[in-house]
């Protein structure tokens, strides 16, 4: 996956819910009452963070200089021990995970896998590439 708006608009839509809508060669999101533009989810770590944190998504640094993200479950963990308990465990239904040297990039990429696994699971139809601008 490369960052930018087509990632950025899914993330908008299938992650926060958001009506999402071009105007002028400007993309903008409505989330509830607030019309904005399009936030630079898969560039801007603020904006990333609002994903890791909607997702419950675990970013770890890895020795390589690249970052490891991982979306499991709406819960969380305690601790570091019960993370690892969890991996250990193998459930891995409806999560989702990426590798990659930008932290940004790979939450929404964690995010949207884990979307997609969801969706699968649950029989619901992914949103199609074509439809991502109206």
């Amino acid at each position: 996956m490369r960052p930018g708006k087509e990632i950025d608009t899914r993330i908008a839509r299938e992650v926060f819910g958001n009506e999402v809508w071009a105007t002028n060669k400007v993309v903008h999101e409505r989330a509830g009452e607030i019309k904005r533009p399009l936030r630079n989810y898969t560039k801007e770590m603020e904006w990333a963070w609002e994903v890791a944190d909607k997702m419950r998504i675990t970013l770890v640094p890895v020795r390589t200089g690249e970052w490891f993200a991982f979306a499991a479950g709406e819960q969380g963990w305690e601790s570091p021990q019960a993370f690892a308990e969890f991996l250990a465990a193998g459930d891995f239904k409806g999560c989702g995970a990426a590798l990659g040297k930008s932290a940004p990039l790979v939450i929404c990429e964690a995010a949207l896998r884990a979307v997609e696994k969801r969706n699968a699971e649950s029989g619901a139809e992914p949103v199609s590439a074509e439809n991502t601008l109206q």
